[in-house]
């Protein structure tokens, strides 16, 4: 499994396993930077009540690597789970991240909305 992170003006692979790369949280007031630890279940964070759930900074993810990128549109996040010391993890459901819509604009990571036809 991998997932895509814009960096600069390139992208940046994370693995599925914990490589303590960076990897954004979305805040207020931006991203803020984090180390990523890999993915788990969300059935078992459920069983650590002290992680504050956050939304990262992923693009875009696949799970095998001859499959095309599945791209999160505008509004659209993938769900980690902050566990403190500035690291997190990614959430998944089964074999797919855990997304979170939010229908705010500006999306915080630059992607366009589409232009309004009037």
């Amino acid at each position: 499994m991998e997932f895509r992170r814009r960096q600069n003006m390139a992208y940046a692979t994370l693995q599925a396993f914990a490589s303590m790369e960076t990897v954004g949280i979305v805040t207020e007031d931006g991203i803020e930077l984090c180390h990523w630890l890999g993915v788990a279940d969300r059935r078992i964070l459920r069983l650590a009540p002290e992680l504050k759930s956050v939304l990262l900074d992923i693009e875009a993810w696949r799970t095998m690597i001859l499959e095309p990128y599945k791209w999160l549109g505008p509004g659209i996040y993938m769900v980690g789970a902050f566990i403190g010391d500035g690291r997190v993890v990614g959430v998944m459901e089964g074999r797919q991240p855990m997304v979170r819509v939010l229908s705010s604009k500006p999306d915080a990571l630059g992607r366009s909305f589409g232009h309004d036809t009037e």
